[in-house]
């Protein structure tokens, strides 16, 4: 399938409003004078960092529309200092969700003697669509622009509001980030008259918040003054200051960073359980596109009329959804409400809601029991079960048949079978959400090494030239299954050839591939199969009166290079638990060579993670080998991290080991 890049670069005064004038900057000595320092840091100071941020400040305020509907404006501004690597600091993008307005941005670069550069409006682009390749329709927006004259030293700054469509539904204050702050500060200022309670005039309405990763103190309460006098202008401000944040310096494979980072999540103070989420979610912006039309129904009908059960009905409905040509848009603020799923069978494509809502409507329309159900992908982070808060960004659909068989499906993966989910699916809390609005946490099924498995068979004969043919066999099952045929999907007979050399350039860098067959590429319910030959001159080296035998074309442990650093901070995890088996069988010319020495057989456990190598001769000329490879959990503690380095150390020098031979 062609990628399509959807890039647009122009400047939407409906959303974006500049200012360039030096007043909405900060005062660089009275900065100082918050942070109690007569100069800003020097590297010296912060020796591993690339820069500093010396405040950074989120003033939210909260206002009441005509209609008694909230709205907030969040005034953002960011003072950083550069050090070293600053051209990584140059470009910035700011997100805007649909139904957001940024108002009032302001930049410039105060270079190390003092000479302030504003940037002008023109400066500022308004950046639709997708990057990275991925088709991707979506309302989501971003502002970007580029300071100019950086240099070491030299202070970067910027500053804007945001008002937010959906006030205190996914707002968070992210603390800590890629780079240490002197001072983050968040500010919440409310009018009087919205927090008073109801009995006494008021309109009663709170936030909840709660912090991660760190111990946030009570904010510092004001009472604002009020020169009008006025009931409505009278406000409240409530203030967090966190000092001295350090930098977040993540390590590769570890769980998602929210894990570990320091914020702060808020929500409204209605939101006091789940049902409260999934009745406003589900009763203001599901159900309402929930339309069961006639061409919905007749379209279920058609698509299940040879189906004699309802399992094979949910079968061919996620089969025919598979087909619906996948768009993303995340499941954020631009992306809540679900098209109608009229309009995404006419147009045949749709992001993760519109597939998700298309499949329940058809399924709806058969009178099968099946819910729509909100996701945090495990990539992201995790559902929290004890904060209720909107906390989503994937829609998948859960579906029940009257004997009561249970069937999780992701409509945006084209691979998966009935049943089965991607990685990023499995085993987390998801919010099923129920025809009357109300919901539940569930946790969506595991998998297992025995569940997603690679299965290699070679069988290697070596000729009198000492050059080698190989039949190699791979067989995927599960998560390998579904993911190789999606990347096989496309490939041109070119590509596969490549692809099958890439599989054992590390080992054969002269292998030749000489054919390839793909089976069952077409077929869910079958396992893909990947068959191809390969020829290696000179696959027998020869030192002395001794010849050695490579005979495993694949780097077995290739993709651990994030296991070369001396320490790790953090926990390991990897995407799913798998397995890897692999059977050889070698045989050698007639009469050329004698076995000398097998490798000794090995075996070894670690945390989870198992390795087996066994060898067995079957005659003079002909032997065996079979290796069998396990990650049986996906989380390991970095305290066992010298034992997870030491168990692939000594695999990788076991699968290197060679056959010796003699010769006759």
């Amino acid at each position: 399938m062609k990628k399509l890049i959807l890039l647009f670069l122009s400047a939407f005064s409906s959303i974006l409003l500049l200012s360039c004038s030096s007043s909405y900057f900060t005062d660089m000595d009275v900065l100082k004078t918050e942070l109690n320092v007569k100069q800003f840091p020097e590297q010296i100071n912060y020796p591993e960092a690339d820069a500093v941020v010396l405040q950074e400040l989120h003033d939210v305020t909260v206002k009441i529309t005509e209609n008694y509907d909230l709205e907030t404006i969040e005034k953002v501004s960011k003072v950083i200092k550069l050090f070293k690597n600053v051209e990584d600091y140059a470009s910035v993008e700011i997100p805007v969700s649909s139904g957001d307005k940024i108002n009032d941005l302001n930049a410039r670069t105060i270079k190390p003697d003092g000479t302030i550069i504003l940037l002008k409006s023109d400066d500022f682009h308004t950046i639709t669509g997708s990057d990275n390749g991925e088709v991707f329709y979506s309302d989501e927006k971003k502002i970007k622009f580029t300071f100019p004259a950086i240099e070491k030293n030299s202070i970067i700054e910027y500053n804007y509001t945001i008002e937010e469509e959906y006030p205190f539904v996914m707002d968070v204050w992210n603390v800590q980030g890629a780079i240490p702050k002197l001072e983050n500060i968040y500010k919440l200022t409310v009018p009087t008259l919205l927090v008073t309670p109801k009995d006494k005039g008021g309109a009663g309405w709170n936030w909840r918040f709660k912090s991660y990763n760190f111990i946030v103190d009570n904010p510092d309460f004001a009472q604002n003054l009020n020169p009008s006098g006025g009931s409505l202008d009278a406000s409240l401000s409530f203030t967090w200051v966190k000092k001295n944040v350090p930098a977040f310096d993540p390590d590769p494979m570890m769980p998602p960073y929210d894990e570990y980072l320091q914020y702060v999540k808020f929500a409204p103070s209605q939101w006091l359980g789940w049902n409260d989420i999934s009745d406003w979610y589900y009763n203001k912006l599901y159900k309402p596109q929930m339309i069961i039309t006639d061409k919905i129904t007749s379209k279920a009908k058609e698509l299940t009329k040879n189906c004699s059960d309802e399992t094979e009905k949910i079968e061919k409905l996620f089969d025919y959804i598979q087909s619906v040509r996948y768009v993303a848009i995340e499941l954020g603020k631009g992306g809540l409400t679900p098209t109608l799923p009229d309009k995404v069978l006419e147009r045949n494509y749709g992001d993760c809601k519109d597939k998700s809502t298309l499949l329940v409507s058809l399924l709806n329309a058969l009178n099968i029991n099946v819910k729509p159900v909100l996701v945090l992908t495990s990539d992201d982070g995790r559902l929290d079960p004890a904060f209720p808060s909107w906390n989503f960004n994937h829609m998948i659909v859960k579906a029940v048949t009257k004997d009561g068989k249970t069937y999780w499906m992701d409509p945006t993966v084209d691979h998966c079978r009935l049943g089965e989910l991607p990685y990023t699916c499995q085993n987390i809390g998801v919010l099923v959400l129920n025809d009357d609005g109300t919901s539940q946490v569930e946790v969506t099924p595991p998998t297992t090494s025995d569940d997603n498995v690679k299965v290699i068979n070679i069988a290697a004969s070596y000729a009198d030239n000492n050059s080698a043919d190989f039949d190699i066999a791979i067989k995927f099952k599960g998560e390998f299954n579904f993911s190789y045929r999606s990347f096989f999907n496309d490939k041109t007979k070119d590509d596969m050839l490549k692809y099958c050399k890439s599989l054992v350039a590390d080992n054969y860098l002269d292998a030749k591939v000489t054919d390839y067959s793909l089976s069952n590429l077409d077929s869910l319910n079958s396992d893909l199969k990947l068959e191809f030959k390969l020829n290696v001159p000179n696959a027998v080296t020869t030192q002395g009166n001794f010849n050695f035998l490579n005979v495993d074309p694949f780097n077995f442990v290739s993709g651990f290079t994030w296991l070369g650093r001396d320490k790790r901070t953090y926990d390991m995890e990897f995407d799913f638990p798998y397995s890897i088996k692999e059977e050889t069988t070698v045989k050698l010319p007639d009469k050329r060579y004698v076995i000398k020495e097998l490798p000794s057989n090995y075996s070894r456990i670690e945390e989870g993670i198992s390795f087996n190598k066994s060898y067995n001769t079957v005659s003079p000329d002909k032997f065996t080998s079979d290796v069998a490879f396990s990650i049986s959990k996906k989380f390991i503690r970095a305290n066992h991290f010298e034992d997870v380095k030491r168990f692939f150390n000594n695999v990788k020098n076991k699968m290197n080991e060679k056959i010796i031979l003699t010769s006759n």
